[in-house]
């Protein structure tokens, strides 16, 4: 009586989770959608001021790539590769503004940067000389100020060295900014 009282019980409970599992499946492939106005200006609202870092392999090491994405007047993404005390390389990527989709609800957004210019500084400076098809970023918890995270998306391999592109969510060092 026992065996059979577990397998009843037992039956709806991994139905429940089958389903748990499914819908959360099915929101994570959910398709892309902008957000509405309110949304975009409550996201926007949320990262305007704000800069973050992210150095690999540190910030004090050499050699050592850095990425700084800001959202003053828009969005930037910088990239610098540094030995020692000097930078070697640096690139920088930025747009007054900015479209937000989103997968789902606002946990999981993406930006596209509406008329970008890319810039390099060193060592061979150039203006608009990188291809910005396919750019964008992806921010998870954007309005959670203590936790949010970033993936560089750069789907058909146009950013150049030492843009580094981070596939996976990475939380980046916010900085505090002195004017």
């Amino acid at each position: 009586m026992a065996k059979f009282a577990a397998k009843t019980y037992l039956t709806p409970i991994l139905l429940l989770t089958v389903l748990a599992i499914s819908a959360g499946l099915f929101a994570a492939c959910a398709e892309p959608e902008p957000v509405t106005e309110a949304e975009a200006a409550e996201i926007k609202s949320a990262l305007d001021g704000r800069s973050f870092r992210q150095f690999d392999a540190g910030v004090d090491d050499s050699p050592r790539r850095g990425v700084i994405i800001d959202f003053f007047d828009g969005v930037e993404v910088w990239a610098q590769y540094a030995e020692g005390d000097y930078a070697v390389d640096e690139w920088r990527i930025y747009a007054p503004d900015y479209r937000i989709e989103k997968s789902g609800d606002l946990s999981d957004i993406t930006i596209y940067m509406e008329n970008p210019r890319s810039e390099r500084i060193l060592t061979e400076p150039c203006e608009d000389c990188v291809p910005m098809e396919g750019f964008s970023i992806s921010i998870r918890d954007a309005l959670d100020e203590d936790d949010i995270r970033f993936r560089l998306n750069d789907p058909d391999g146009v950013l150049p060295s030492p843009f580094p592109v981070f596939t996976s969510w990475t939380r980046f060092d916010e900085d505090e900014y002195f004017e």
